[in-house]
């Protein structure tokens, strides 16, 4: 009878535990904000001002530390976007590897690398979910030579 009991605590810790993974909205926000922060970078990167637009929350903020200059280059989400828009910004093939993901609610922070060849830029994403969409409300990076 004990060893019964014992087998159907263990079933249903299984159960729980292979419902609560199948059904995790984690899993589900950890790929729309990585699929955010991409869009974000390749919007950039093809010049695609509007797609840029709604990658972004209003007033958002993105500072770029450049350890190659030494100097440190701080935009408004409206400046990037009028800079894609002239050409100025973006052009590039680069690679966007989310390293880590960390949720709160309907904030997030996300830990990303963007390389090509010759440059890496290392920094950290925060996020917003406005209206059920993961929206960039700011980017502070280094960048530096891809060594």
């Amino acid at each position: 009878m004990k060893t019964v009991k014992i087998l159907t605590l263990v079933l249903f810790l299984i159960l729980s535990f292979s419902t609560f993974a199948a059904n995790n909205p984690y899993k589900e926000d950890k790929s729309d904000i990585e699929q955010a922060v991409t869009t974000f970078v390749k919007s950039i990167d093809n010049r695609k001002a509007d797609d840029l637009s709604k990658t972004l929350l209003s007033n958002s903020s993105i500072i770029i530390v450049n350890s190659i200059t030494n100097k440190i280059d701080n935009y408004t989400g409206q400046q990037m976007i009028d800079l894609v828009k002239n050409g100025q910004q973006g052009g590039w093939t680069r690679n966007v590897t989310v390293n880590s993901v960390d949720t709160d609610g309907n904030t997030a922070m996300a830990k990303v690398d963007i390389t090509d060849s010759r440059l890496k830029q290392s920094g950290f994403f925060t996020l917003v979910k406005d209206n059920g969409v993961w929206k960039v409300a700011s980017e502070v990076a280094t960048l530096g030579l891809n060594k």
